[in-house]
């Protein structure tokens, strides 16, 4: 089975580096902001754990403070909803203090989006009627305006836009995390560096092969499908600022796959209340991300 390519919100590649070139399959793995893999090294690894992260939406501490990760997505859609970003900006700040007085009220449970959108759908309301009470008062004795029209089709659990927003929303979070696991990667390569010329002998991580190029090479790969490893290697050199060959982005391409696979998974996770492999699936199937697990052993 080919790689997987790894899909995000601006491109989705078809073609693959790897098959390409005649690359074999590689095997893969990786996580999220509360990652494992700490201060050790990179591994590559064939498997992907849908459910080894155990914490959920539902076990947040702060309600406000958690939601506060879905902004762009819930932004988008109340844009749709009003059709102004400026009431959009204004219908979040509802939602949120709401959020912050009462928490989930009790409303943690199944899916994230579809405890958001219903909020969303609320704050929306909540705003047009405050732009209306707005307009009766500014125009007294003239005949009102029509109250504002709210596009609530697109505000709809299953509606196609909130499904591909919050779908992109997902993937931008794992961007960012595969950009956070590769500076730690870095920050391990520098103290490894420096603890090898203080004692050469004492230390063995030094001979481990750095994967400290995961997100830009992935990114490089994702941004330019079909473009031969020796450019890629061109444009992760630029972004890394120091060179980089064609057979570095093909050792580091195979771990930054897996590793965005087990963010994305972990992501998934976080949004669902009963987190199993099963939920998790389905989920991932829902939101069309099958694409970033091909290739790979997805195991509960």
């Amino acid at each position: 089975m080919n790689p997987p390519a790894v899909s995000n919100p601006s491109s989705s590649p078809d073609a693959e580096l790897s098959s390409r070139e005649g690359q074999s399959n590689p095997a893969n793995s990786g996580d999220m902001a509360s990652s494992s893999i700490g201060s050790s090294a990179l591994s590559a690894s064939s498997e992907v754990r849908l459910s080894r992260s155990r914490q959920t939406w539902t076990g947040a501490g702060s309600a406000a403070g958690f939601v506060l990760r879905y902004l762009p997505p819930m932004r988008r859609l109340l844009t749709d909803v009003l059709g102004s970003e400026s009431d959009a900006d204004r219908a979040l700040a509802i939602l949120i203090s709401h959020l912050v007085k009462s928490g989930y009220s009790g409303h943690a449970k199944g899916r994230l989006r579809d405890f958001l959108i219903l909020g969303l759908r609320s704050a929306a309301k909540a705003r047009a009627s405050e732009i209306e009470s707005k307009a009766k008062k500014s125009s007294e004795g003239a005949t009102p305006e029509s109250p504002r029209e709210l596009d609530l089709e697109s505000a709809k659990t299953e509606s196609r836009q909130w499904l591909s927003y919050w779908r992109d929303g997902l993937l931008q979070r794992t961007w960012r995390a595969l950009e956070r696991e590769q500076h730690r990667e870095r920050t391990r390569v520098y103290r490894t560096e420096d603890a090898a010329l203080d004692a050469p002998s004492a230390n063995a991580e030094a001979n481990v092969p750095p994967h400290d190029l995961v997100h830009d090479v992935l990114r490089m790969v994702t941004d330019h499908s079909g473009e031969s490893s020796e450019v890629i290697a061109g444009r992760t050199a630029e972004l890394a600022e120091r060179s980089v060959s064609a057979a570095e982005v093909k050792r580091q391409l195979p771990v930054a796959r897996s590793l965005f696979a087990q963010l994305l998974a972990d992501e998934v996770s976080l949004t669902l209340e009963a987190a199993d492999a099963e939920a998790i699936q389905a989920e991932i199937r829902k939101l069309g991300l099958q694409k970033a697990f091909a290739g790979l052993q997805v195991k509960a």
